[in-house]
């Protein structure tokens, strides 16, 4: 395609000398009739519909093209042999009274006192700015007693021809004009290499998910990339090349500030919290402009865990949800619907459990039904740490803080949690010296690195876990109270698996599937005298230590089924020496090994709880009067 050049044409045979050139020199013109005012607003409204790369003018037309366009304006003025040609023409109409009109902006450009002696006469010169002023200058020349006008256009010829004057026309030179397609052909040149590099800067800018604006040195916007335009509401006709105090946007003026080089500065525009940074663009001490760039607040911090995600992967998943919560006892599942509710919430959760009753597995649950579910979940167990480990694990560290500490320094698992959720197992195992710092953070939501002083902020919602009683904690002096009230809002208690005895047999049927799965094996036979132990079994160690029985049975087993011989000696030689399994021809019931009167005691227990607390029931069962059952079961 060839280039689109407009040319201003101030009388008929420079544009169609022009026009010639220009087909000579592989250009395509569109030629604008006519000077000043008229010759702008044409050259504006094409410049609108076309994409046109440079302007050819001259004299007035040309200064005023340059205040209204960003177009390159090319000037294919006259040089000082033409005005000499036309000023001999006027001499030869009239040898005396000869007016020159220029524009103001060239009254200094001709030397006109040679041009004088040359020609052997005096010329009297106006200038002008605008139309106006060309109207009044011609008149004021009339009444001055002018005989001739030399002028650069048509149309100043017509107005003097009009009032009694004559006109001679100051032409451009064929050499003039072609001096001026070349540069203008150049200059076409130039501006294409640069809108490859200003299209690259652009996408550049537009791929990243940061809001960034370049200034001149004058401070007008010459680039402004997409996310920019979205933050600041604005699009690219109401900033570009506009001065930064003249876009009338709150937004850019508080990200502007003094214009001074910053770094991180946070700025809080309508509640919205905004993190900037302006950099000048400098050479040799020469400025170019400036480059400012701004972030939310919160689309950062979601790009540092993105980032953070990546190189910290291990533990910022969930692997439960409440579906994989194993059993239908009562208050199992009172549990699970408090829990449940509490995920749609962001208030710290506290969960009461002895050891293996499933709290991180609640967490996570929890976690994963919440509107943090697709945010980090981090999980550290507070009692597994000596206090210095502790603290430099959930807080973070900068280099050198202590010795031993990383190159670089190491961020906590606090700012790793940003966005999600931190599980606290053992909360209550926590040092005193520790929990001061603790709570503070979870008032403020942010933190500070060991020997740092930058402060973090975080977004981190917080489930703590404990085994202990940590009201009686706090009346020991062993837990700080207002840490204690901070992280008991919501709190939920998870039952042991001796108050759910209903829900052993489908925990130990859920880990016969998996270790089946993992050691490749088939047991499928599980005896009557089995399962009533399960239950009978108080399980202190609750469902892990009733995963690890499993596993072990599993391991030491043969074949497809567990006999009985098998099972009595596996529980006598392992840890389950106080409990007797017992079997006979219907009804197998295990109770712990005791004295006589003990274990038939705990018998009638279970067999009390079998027939549904009916004490003539069993009383008939067992063959014995109320009276006596009473007595053994010492109930009234």
């Amino acid at each position: 395609m060839l280039p689109r050049i407009i040319i201003t044409s101030p009388y008929p045979e420079f544009g169609i000398i022009t026009e010639s050139i220009c087909r000579k020199l592989s250009v395509e013109p569109i030629i604008v009739g006519g000077v000043l005012e008229d010759a702008v607003r044409t050259v504006l409204d094409i410049a609108k519909k076309e994409d046109i790369e440079v302007v050819i003018s001259r004299g007035g037309t040309a200064n005023e093209l340059m205040n209204f366009t960003e177009i390159p304006v090319i000037k294919a003025e006259a040089d000082e042999f033409d005005v000499l040609l036309a000023l001999w023409e006027a001499k030869k109409i009239s040898p005396e009274k000869i007016a020159f009109l220029d524009s103001i902006y060239h009254k200094s450009s001709h030397d006109y006192q040679n041009i004088e002696e040359i020609l052997g006469t005096s010329i009297r010169r106006y200038t002008f700015r605008d139309f106006t002023e060309l109207q009044s200058q011609i008149r004021k020349a009339h009444s001055d007693g002018m005989k001739v006008l030399v002028t650069g256009s048509k149309l100043g010829v017509n107005m003097a021809t009009e009032i009694g004057m004559q006109g001679v026309i100051v032409r451009s030179s064929r050499r003039a004009i072609i001096q001026a397609i070349e540069r203008a052909k150049e200059v076409i040149r130039i501006r294409k290499i640069d809108k490859g590099y200003t299209q690259r800067l652009r996408t550049l800018m537009d791929s990243v998910k940061e809001a960034i604006l370049l200034m001149d040195e004058n401070n007008r916007i010459m680039l402004i990339n997409d996310e920019a335009k979205s933050i600041l509401k604005l699009n690219d006709q109401q900033a570009l090349h506009k001065y930064i105090y003249n876009v009338n946007n709150i937004w850019l003026e508080k990200v502007y500030g003094d214009g001074n080089p910053c770094f991180g500065n946070l700025v809080e525009i309508e509640g919205v919290k905004v993190v900037v940074n302006r950099c000048l663009v400098t050479n040799d001490n020469e400025n170019f402009g400036s480059v400012i760039r701004f972030q939310g607040l919160s689309a950062l911090q979601d790009l540092e865990q993105k980032t953070r995600k990546e190189i910290h992967k291990k533990g910022l998943f969930t692997k439960f949800t409440f579906k994989d919560i194993i059993g239908t006892s009562k208050s199992l599942s009172e549990a699970i619907e408090i829990a449940k509710i509490y995920g749609e919430t962001d208030s710290t959760v506290l969960i009461y459990g002895e050891s293996g009753t499933g709290k991180e597995l609640f967490a996570q649950s929890i976690h994963n039904v919440s509107p943090r579910k697709d945010g980090p979940f981090v999980a550290i167990n507070c009692a597994a740490l000596p206090e210095n480990l502790l603290e430099s694990e959930l807080f973070g560290y900068e280099e050198g803080s202590f010795t031993g500490a990383k190159k670089g320094g190491k961020i906590g698992l606090f700012e790793l949690a940003h966005g999600g959720t931190i599980f606290l197992d053992e909360i209550g195992k926590i040092p005193l010296s520790l929990q001061g710092r603790l709570l503070r953070v979870l008032q403020e939501k942010e933190v500070r690195h060991l020997g740092g002083d930058k402060i973090i902020p975080i977004d981190t919602r917080v489930i703590a876990a404990t085994n202990v009683n940590l009201h009686e904690a706090v009346q020991n002096g062993d837990f700080r109270p207002d840490l204690y009230y901070r992280i008991n809002v919501l709190q939920i208690k998870l039952p042991p698996l001796r108050e759910r005895k209903g829900d052993v047999k489908q925990l130990f049927n859920y880990f016969v599937e998996n270790f089946n799965k993992k050691y490749g094996k088939d047991v499928t036979g599980i005896s009557h005298e089995l399962e009533s132990w399960l239950e009978a079994y108080d399980w202190p160690g609750n469902i892990r230590e009733l995963a690890n029985f499993t596993e072990r049975l599993f391991v030491l087993s043969n074949g497809k089924s567990i006999d009985n011989n098998f099972l009595k000696k596996f529980i006598e030689i392992n840890d389950y020496k106080n409990t007797t399994l017992c079997y006979g021809n219907a009804e197998y019931i295990a109770v712990p090994s005791g004295t006589l009167e003990e274990m038939e005691r705990e018998l009638i227990l279970k067999l009390y709880e079998k027939t549904g607390y009916n004490k003539t029931k069993l009383a008939n069962k067992l063959g014995i009067s109320r009276n006596t059952l009473c007595k053994k079961l010492n109930i009234p």
